[in-house]
């Protein structure tokens, strides 16, 4: 029996160092859920543990069982707000979405209402008529104005050396 009760005094001893040095672990369990780094997550890890092998040391710690207790009950309490919050930003993100949604709806409703536009495929565009700019010619139109425009040239060519042999 002396030797669980020099136990304790000893792991208490260790822990009010820890809790001496730049906060200790302990702090992060003080910290708000939303302020939590990974570092913080992990010393909560570390300070449970510690806690779960006192525990396992000397059943007879009532202050271990006691601060384990509390502990566990403050990582519960962190984990539920963080649930919690993450529950109210989910569904402001669903009734954000229903609203644009609704939105978008009363748009198409009023564009189809108003001024019935065709619906263009991938390879259509619509051309405004008063551009001077505008396309005039098809594809096809520009190459066969292109390749008479070559053979007019070749022909240009070949009557030139014939002017040529004549002189």
């Amino acid at each position: 029996m002396e030797r669980g009760r020099d136990g304790e005094e000893e792991l208490e001893e260790e822990d009010e160092d820890e809790d001496e040095e730049d906060g200790g672990p302990e702090s992060a369990l003080e910290k708000s859920p939303f302020q939590l780094t990974a570092a913080d997550v992990y010393d909560i890890s570390s300070v449970v543990g510690r806690d779960l092998l006192q525990l396992r040391a000397g059943p007879q710690l009532p202050a271990a069982r006691a601060r384990l207790q509390f502990r566990i009950v403050r990582v519960l309490e962190m984990l539920e707000a963080l649930v919690s919050e993450s529950s109210v930003a989910e569904e402001q993100l669903r009734r954000e979405r229903d609203s644009l949604r609704r939105e978008l709806e009363q748009l198409r409703a009023a564009a189809r209402g108003s001024d019935p536009q065709p619906s263009l495929g991938p390879d259509q565009m619509v051309i405004d008529l008063t551009d001077p700019n505008r396309p005039r010619f098809t594809l096809q139109e520009l190459r066969d104005v292109l390749q008479e425009r070559n053979q007019l040239k070749a022909q240009l060519l070949v009557v030139q050396e014939e002017l040529q042999c004549y002189k």
